[in-house]
């Protein structure tokens, strides 16, 4: 008897429109959560979700998101420690601020606050 086990995660971006509406109120639901939870562990169990959900393959211990551009609403999903993000609003209150992609950035900057 052979074991199957579960797919693992392939990719370093992924795009939030290609996904199901199911996985994307399950996607959206993880990342609500974590991002309004004080709890160190259930952040990290609901990040691991959202990048599993997302299929993201990111190290252990990273947070994902959703790219936040205010031109294009790209929809990227990405790990948040990757190199040419932009922050388009601080976390003001949350756990995590809101970013822009790196091709959006690169593309279309949001302006720098003063």
């Amino acid at each position: 008897m052979s074991v199957i086990s579960p797919a693992r995660p392939t990719s370093q971006t992924a795009d939030y429109g290609e996904l199901g509406p199911h996985t994307k109120a399950l996607l959206d639901h993880a990342l609500e959560q974590a991002d309004n939870t004080v709890d160190n562990a259930e952040f990290r169990i609901l990040m691991e979700t959202a990048a599993s959900l997302a299929k993201l393959d990111i190290p252990r211990g990273h947070d994902i998101a959703k790219c936040a551009c205010p031109d294009c609403h790209c929809g990227a999903l990405f790990d948040t420690a990757a190199p040419g993000l932009r922050t388009v609003e601080d976390s003001n209150g949350y756990n995590l601020p809101l970013l822009q992609c790196a091709r959006c950035a690169d593309e279309h900057p949001v302006p720098d606050e003063d």
